[in-house]
């Protein structure tokens, strides 16, 4: 019999409160994993999830081995280790599989020059004047000009800042004057947590019905019933029907919708894995197709403009409303008037596109932006957009992307002659 997140939380909190280690029981509600592998980590401590009606739970033996396990875990504070750190590396200076791995000496240097970077701007200065400098290392072994507490707050405001393979590796980690140091049975666990990670992410990227190995970090996985499967592409193709628009205009609470398994069918919006849900518009009520539990994510937390540019605008339309009416849900109206404001303003004589936050929304549907020179960071200003002008850019952008879509070629079909 499963036991909630919850209780599982205050069982393991209950267990783990004299462990050396710093722990975040949270990690078993969060399940932050979940997506890439079935297991929640603390070090290499993996407690299995498991999914049953709907409801995530943990079988109650597993949390209490688990608990047992890290509560008898011992650390000699006098036996510290220098911690070497890695030069700071952006995201975009390394391959999609390589920078998936785990590498928590990589990422806590990550998390000091986000934070210095983050001082920079939350401080106004010119780009010009901190582009280099955040990344200089100071004394105090922080780059920047961060300070200890500082960094440590600014830390404990994001989850993914905080814990390290369900530990707090902030309440172990020592300036000497001159170098890092962690104690040495904790730098091995967090060696082992890495080991074991890399190791659960692989089992989970083999299909489970070919064989075939799929990307690193989740690519094939899709939530069901019962929780997460992994199946390549074309086996899903072989396992799941297409989804040919057949409840277009249905409501989503009609009898007619609810005769129908989402799970039959492939995800309408990647068309590569097996939909888990009937996604549906908020503002009018109609299907709009089945989606896979991450596209479905995507659509509802990712940034709204960058989910439109993926392919996104022609499923919101697949709302009748939304079609007819040449519009997209709120979430998405201001986000493409923020687009537009970024692509078409300019400061001064400077030609970097600026950077646009809404400021205020207007009760009619309109909205306040405020803006940034990416280059000259002190120069901000503002610029107001009504209601009508809002609608008229939104009406714009849908009547390009049917158009768009219109000159798209049918599959099969040639776009040549010979």
């Amino acid at each position: 019999m499963l036991i909630s997140r919850e209780y599982a939380r205050s069982l393991f909190a209950d267990l783990t409160q004299n462990a050396m280690v710093p722990l975040d029981p949270d990690e078993l509600v969060h399940m932050s994993g979940l997506a890439q592998y079935d297991y929640v980590l603390f070090g290499d401590v993996a407690v299995r999830c498991y999914k049953h009606k709907g409801r995530w739970g943990y079988v109650e033996r597993d949390i209490c081995r688990a608990g047992q396990t890290l509560a008898e875990l011992r650390l000699d504070l006098d036996d510290m280790v220098v911690v070497r750190l890695p030069a700071y590396h952006s995201v975009g200076e390394s391959g999609g599989e390589e920078r998936s791995r785990t590498d928590w000496r990589q990422c806590l240097m990550a998390w000091m020059c986000g934070r210095a970077r983050d001082k920079a701007l939350r401080e106004g200065r010119p780009y010009e004047e901190w582009c280099d400098s955040y990344l200089r290392i100071g004394d105090n072994g922080l780059p920047g000009g961060l300070d200890w507490e500082e960094f440590v707050a600014a830390s404990n405001r994001y989850r993914h800042t905080r814990n390290m393979g369900g530990t707090r590796l902030l309440e172990l980690l020592t300036w000497s004057g001159k170098q890092w140091l962690l104690p040495r049975a904790y730098i091995e666990l967090l060696d082992r947590w890495a080991q074991r990670e890399e190791e659960l992410v692989d089992q989970a990227r083999v299909c489970s019905f070919c064989g075939l190995k799929g990307p690193w970090w989740g690519g094939w996985r899709s939530s069901i019933s019962k929780g997460y499967v992994t199946r390549c592409p074309p086996c899903c193709g072989a396992a799941f029907q297409s989804y040919t628009g057949h409840l277009r205009g249905v409501q989503y609470d009609s009898a007619r919708r609810r005769g129908t398994r989402p799970d039959d069918y492939l995800c309408h919006l990647c068309k590569e894995r097996q939909a888990a849900v009937w996604d549906h518009c908020h503002e009018h009520g109609h299907v709009r197709g089945p989606l896979c539990g991450g596209c479905n994510n995507r659509e509802c937390k990712s940034l709204p403009y960058r989910f439109l540019q993926s392919g996104g605008t022609q499923h919101l339309l697949e709302c009748r409303g939304c079609l007819e009416q040449r519009t997209l849900p709120p979430r998405f109206r201001l986000d493409v008037v923020r687009a537009h404001i970024e692509e078409t303003g300019q400061h001064g004589r400077c030609h970097t596109q600026p950077y646009a936050e809404l400021e205020h929304k207007h009760a009619d549907g309109g909205g306040r932006f405020k803006l940034t020179c990416r280059w000259h960071t002190v120069s901000r200003w503002t610029k107001d957009i009504t209601a009508p002008e809002a609608d008229a850019l939104v009406r714009a952008f849908v009547d390009a992307a049917l158009a768009e879509q219109e000159e798209r070629p049918s599959p099969g079909v040639a776009t040549g002659t010979r």
